[in-house]
């Protein structure tokens, strides 16, 4: 069978499956939340990441390099390059300065870097309110499982839901804690940890991953490249819990943010202000004693970078993006 007979195959199956979730941005329907919607009011301030495979049908390919760990904290870029790479079955698990909460409508967001509406690698989403025990937002996927999608080859984000990854970038694909309601090991309204998991889009049983009901998830497969795998640029959250006394004295204000040049931290701080590029490379540090600060970044010559903010008892980072002034 040609490859022109396969597509044929493969697009005249998607007639007989469901398309029963949301549309793409943009369209009446879409529950797609744009990277600078006035909803979000705070973004990941801390990452870990455990890379997955480049291909993990063919171990000799080793691991996903592309991206630092730090292009998935601040605010969405929305673009294809300021992302982490997870890698076949990689792992990410993101904190943020206060817990997320349950309320009306989605609680967060999270940002992939899908090129178009119909290219999409996706992840499981789950979330914790102690750290150790997760709990993964149902996941459901009607795409046909006849043809095995690739990198030439297009999906339907009306087929999926709950998964991390539906909307092209600079569009978030919303979660609503309300869906996690009742289970005895989570606390929707102190949501500290979201975990997300690289869904394998193989169709080969064995290899591939399934949504909550046991059907096998595709999209392309393989990717053999160092940006394989699902690719997180940012988590926005909508809804937080207000800052405690002791989480305010962790935690600093930044403005502004786009700037020019000059910022502003603002917040008692007693240890050290680093600036690194998105590299890692440090770029500037400065011991700090007080509760007002002020910094020119121009100098730096970089489109963005990170800010640490080092205690003896407490690290923070946020994202800072720079602007031309003309």
């Amino acid at each position: 069978m040609n490859k022109l007979h396969v597509l044929f195959l493969f697009i005249s199956s998607t007639f007989a499956f469901g398309q029963s979730y949301a549309p793409a941005p943009e369209i009446a329907g879409s529950t797609a939340i744009a990277k600078d919607s006035s909803c979000f009011v705070a973004w990941a301030t801390g990452v870990q990441i455990t890379r997955g495979s480049i291909d993990i049908s063919t171990p000799t390919l080793l691991w996903a390099t592309f991206g630092q760990e730090s292009y998935a904290l601040g605010i969405a870029e929305g673009d294809g390059t300021n992302v982490v790479s997870l890698g076949d079955s990689g792992i990410a698990v993101v904190t943020f300065a206060s817990a997320i909460t349950n309320e009306a409508g989605p609680d967060f967001a999270i940002f992939e870097n899908g090129f178009s509406d119909d290219y999409m690698e996706f992840a499981h989403v789950e979330v914790s309110s102690d750290g150790v025990n997760f709990v993964r937002f149902p996941s459901h996927s009607e795409s046909p499982v006849v043809v095995q999608l690739d990198n030439f080859m297009f999906g339907d984000c009306r087929m999926v839901n709950n998964l991390a990854g539906k909307y092209r970038q600079g569009f978030g694909t919303p979660f609503d804690l309300e869906e996690l309601t009742g289970n005895p090991l989570l606390d929707v309204n102190a949501i500290t940890h979201v975990k997300l998991i690289d869904v394998i889009g193989s169709i080969s049983e064995g290899i591939g991953t399934t949504d909550a009901f046991g059907n096998l998830i595709n999209d392309p497969f393989p990717t053999p490249f160092e940006s394989c795998g699902f690719d997180l640029d940012a988590i926005g959250v909508i809804h937080q819990l207000p800052l405690s006394l002791n989480e305010q004295a962790l935690s600093y204000q930044l403005y502004p943010n786009p700037t020019t040049d000059i910022i502003h931290l603002v917040g008692a701080i007693h240890g050290e202000v680093r600036l690194y590029s998105l590299e890692g490379k440090l770029l500037y540090l400065e011991d700090v004693n007080g509760n007002q600060h002020t910094f020119s970044l121009k100098k730096l010559d970089v489109a963005s970078l990170i800010m640490e903010v080092q205690t003896n008892d407490s690290v923070w980072r946020e994202r800072i993006q720079l602007v031309s002034s003309h």
